[in-house]
C-alpha cells in the first residue's frame, strides 16, 4: 500500500507539470511579450451633432501609440488627432491622449481579435481661452490584428473601430462629444 501511494503521489506532480506546460504553451503560442510602437491612419471621424456644431471634421485621423504586451494583454498609450473646421478660426486640430488596456484573443494562426478600452483626455485649442475646449472621457474599440512574427520579428498589421466619448467644456460652452473612427495601422516591436 505504501509503495502504491508513493507512486501515485510522485506521479501527480509530473502530471500537473505536464498539464501546466501544455496550457502555457497553448496560451503563449500566439502571445508575445515586449514593447512596441505603432502608427495608425483612420477615416474622417464620424462625430455627433454636438461636436459637428463646434467643428466639422475636415480630414482623416492619425494615431501614434506605444504599448507593452505581456501574454495576451497589452497596456497602450496613444495620441490621436484630426482636423476640424471651426467658426471663426477655420482649421484647428482635436487631440486625444489615452491610456487603454487591450485583450488579444487568437482566432486562427497569426490572426487575433482584440478589444480595447481606456480613459482619454481630449482638447481643442480655439486660440481664445474662453472657447478652448477640453475634457475627460473614455474609448472603446474592437478589431483584428495579423501578427507577422514569422516574417519580421514583432510586427503586426491591424484594423480597428474605435468610439471616443468625452464631455468637453470651455468657459462658455459644454459639449457632449462622440466620435467614431475606422483605422488601419502597423506596430513594430522595439
Amino acid at each position: 500500500m505504501y509503495v502504491y501511494m508513493q507512486a501515485a503521489v510522485s506521479f501527480a506532480p509530473r502530471t500537473l507539470a505536464l498539464l501546466a506546460a501544455t496550457i502555457a504553451f497553448s496560451v503563449s503560442a500566439s502571445a508575445s511579450a515586449g514593447v512596441y510602437l505603432g502608427l495608425g491612419f483612420g477615416t474622417k471621424p464620424n462625430v455627433n451633432d454636438a461636436m459637428e456644431n463646434v467643428g466639422a471634421p475636415s480630414g482623416n485621423s492619425l494615431r501614434g501609440l506605444v504599448g507593452l504586451r505581456v501574454a495576451n494583454f497589452s497596456l497602450e498609450g496613444a495620441v490621436n488627432g484630426f482636423n476640424v473646421a471651426t467658426q471663426p478660426n477655420g482649421k484647428e486640430t482635436v487631440y486625444q491622449a489615452s491610456a487603454a488596456l487591450k485583450l488579444s484573443i487568437p482566432i486562427v494562426g497569426p490572426l487575433e481579435g482584440f478589444g480595447r478600452g481606456g480613459l482619454e483626455r481630449t482638447w481643442l485649442n480655439m486660440d481664445d481661452d474662453r472657447y478652448n475646449l477640453s475634457g475627460n472621457g473614455f474609448l472603446a474599440a474592437g478589431g483584428l490584428e495579423l501578427r507577422l512574427n514569422a516574417v519580421i520579428a514583432s510586427m503586426s498589421v491591424f484594423v480597428d473601430y474605435t468610439v471616443h466619448h468625452v464631455n468637453l467644456e470651455s468657459a462658455v460652452n459644454k459639449v457632449d462629444s462622440t466620435s467614431q473612427v475606422l483605422g488601419l495601422g502597423l506596430t513594430v516591436g522595439i
